[in-house]
């Protein structure tokens, strides 16, 4: 099990990550949406498909240390699980949509099955490319994690075998998709909907899971884990690869990176940056905290800073991208602490009242 110094405590160098992660996602589309698609030799381009990965895998791993001492198999404890995700993750989403459907025209937008998927969310599971909002696909992906959580939890606590067993079955998933479903000579773009199924992504939140499941050891690993960082964002910058960015998620490209990837997660997770400054642990706590504003956000905030730049001032891309990021990392910060904090403790109480109701009935 997990070692208990770790356990019921935040994971700082995780945050530091997912900052980062929100801040390269930033970074590429504001990439996208001024100077088009970027060639997968670029870091941009990697940014863009490993970011993401990124995000899943240290979903499963912070859920599992979070939930470790608090999700039981019983009704009660599942249905709190399920109430504190639903809190954390809808609200800002549906402001999200409800912006883009107000800033952009596109009339596929208003087909019924885009409308049902964003209303209701939940479609958004399996159809997660109708989503209307730029890079919410990816939240459905996470809620379609979400509902396997539970699951994967009590089966690596009642047999690890048969744990071991479904990771195998989701990692031949990944595989099937990587060397098969996705084609290296067709656009990522017309594969699209492949490539956000979330059978394809499943395998980076379950090994995310495994990281924080088995033992976590101090070794020497861990005093030089800002090396082997270090040494993993060469990997993935200069790995030899190029041309259209499909060619990062089919075949053998793909898994090298991806374990790369995983093992920079792992490194962050068993680094604790002490020697960082404390301004840079400040920053990187900010853009951890806020990592879901700006993840989401910032493509509002550049359609709103586009269309007021094209009216009243030269439309220069490196301005509107200087404007979008200082404007998204203050919004952001905003949202976080009068928004998604709200609802964060909106959600506590629910769960606490519901508790308390339980036990009175029970009485």
């Amino acid at each position: 099990m997990i070692t208990k110094t770790k356990i019921g405590n935040r994971n700082e160098s995780l945050d530091y990550l997912r900052g980062l992660a929100a801040l390269g996602v930033m970074a590429y589309h504001l990439s996208l949406f001024s100077f088009g698609e970027s060639d997968a030799s670029t870091i941009i381009a990697r940014v863009k498909i490993f970011a993401v990965s990124i995000f899943y895998v240290l979903s499963g791993l912070t859920l599992f240390i979070a939930n470790h001492k608090k999700l039981y198999p019983d009704k009660k404890s599942v249905i709190d699980f399920y109430l504190k995700r639903f809190f954390r993750i809808f609200p800002l989403l549906w402001l999200a949509i409800l912006f883009t459907y107000l800033l952009k025209s596109d009339p596929e937008m208003y087909t019924l099955k885009h409308l049902i998927v964003n209303i209701t969310i939940l479609p958004g599971m399996i159809r997660s490319d109708a989503f209307v909002a730029n890079g919410a696909w990816s939240i459905g992906n996470e809620l379609f994690f979400y509902v396997f959580f539970p699951f994967l939890f009590f089966l690596f606590q009642k047999n690890k075998k048969y744990f071991v067993l479904v990771i195998t079955a989701i990692f031949a998933a990944f595989c099937l998709f990587t060397f098969k479903l996705m084609d290296p000579k067709i656009n990522l773009g017309y594969q699209w909907f492949r490539y956000v199924n979330p059978f394809n992504q499943f395998f980076y939140f379950a090994i995310g899971i495994c990281i924080a499941a088995f033992p976590k050891t101090k070794n020497a690993i861990s005093k030089f884990a800002p090396l082997f960082i270090f040494l993993c964002l060469l990997v993935i910058a200069f790995y030899p690869a190029n041309g259209e960015p499909v060619v990062l998620v089919t075949g053998i490209t793909r898994i090298i990176i991806s374990v790369v990837v995983i093992c920079m997660c792992y490194l962050f997770y068993i680094c604790d940056w002490k020697f960082l400054p404390a301004f840079i642990k400040k920053s990187l706590q900010f853009l951890g905290d806020t990592s879901y504003s700006i993840y989401i956000l910032h493509p509002l905030i550049y359609i709103i800073v586009s269309k007021i730049a094209s009216k009243y001032f030269s439309p220069n891309p490196y301005v509107i991208i200087a404007i979008t990021v200082i404007l998204s990392l203050i919004l952001s910060n905003i949202v976080y602490k009068r928004f998604e904090l709200y609802f964060m403790k909106l959600g506590k109480k629910v769960i606490e009242n519901r508790n308390i109701g339980l036990v009175k009935n029970n009485l």
